[in-house]
């Protein structure tokens, strides 16, 4: 239930993505609220090696990590709902393999520290993870919530015009207004001690790369 929860709310974001895309042309709309965090891209960065202290052997390990290849099946923008849908299962799958490969590389208590640190560059787009979703106890009615302000702020970008800081912002402010208190603190508990975010190479508004927190 709570996967189907999670993958509801990307595939409407995805496709409001895809109207935005039309109506600015290519290479606009799509990258705009930025792609997923996965652990894999994480743990290549060396700010978080040196956080989770890996060894020589283990950091050897991480370079042979295949780069995961993005979902087959053509484009998001040209798809249905459906067809949207299927993508998105197609690429969540895909990073539960690249999850079991990370696993093999790390020891139980930097596997737990690489989710902290995962969960703090998502920022306000923590709520279209399917594990936080199951940990939050995430319900259906603030999904909905969630997929409205993601919405809102993606239409305050077209043409961009939004601001990136002001749009993650935003969403972080939303978020704390869907969550109950004891789901926050949940979310403080998932995120363990501060990580500075800002040392990280994450993808964000506008398709490029940049430092700092997640949106």
């Amino acid at each position: 239930m709570q996967r189907l929860l999670s993958v509801t709310l990307v595939v409407g974001v995805i496709g409001l993505s895809a109207g935005v895309a039309a109506a600015q042309g290519p290479g606009r709309g799509m990258g705009r609220m930025g792609g997923g965090m996965s652990s894999a891209m994480l743990l290549r960065q060396e700010p978080v090696q040196q956080e989770l202290a890996l060894s020589t052997a283990q950091v050897g390990e991480v370079g042979k990590l295949p780069e995961a290849a993005p979902p087959g099946g053509g484009n998001p923008r040209d798809m249905t709902d459906e067809q949207r849908r299927a993508w998105m299962e197609e690429r969540i799958n895909a990073q539960a393999e690249e999850e079991k490969k990370v696993a093999a590389i790390l020891d139980a208590k930097q596997a737990a520290r690489l989710k902290q640190i995962r969960i703090q560059a998502l920022g306000g787009r923590a709520l279209m993870d399917e594990a936080v979703v199951k940990d939050l106890g995430v319900t259906e009615d603030q999904i909905g919530k969630a997929r409205e302000a993601m919405m809102e702020v993606m239409q305050a970008g077209q043409g961009g015009g939004g601001n990136p800081a002001e749009m993650r912002q935003k969403l972080l402010d939303t978020m704390n207004t869907i969550l109950t208190a004891e789901q926050k603190t949940k979310l403080e508990a998932l995120k363990g001690p501060a990580f500075d975010v800002s040392k990280l190479q994450l993808r964000g508004p506008g398709g490029g790369r940049r430092g700092g927190a997640g949106t």
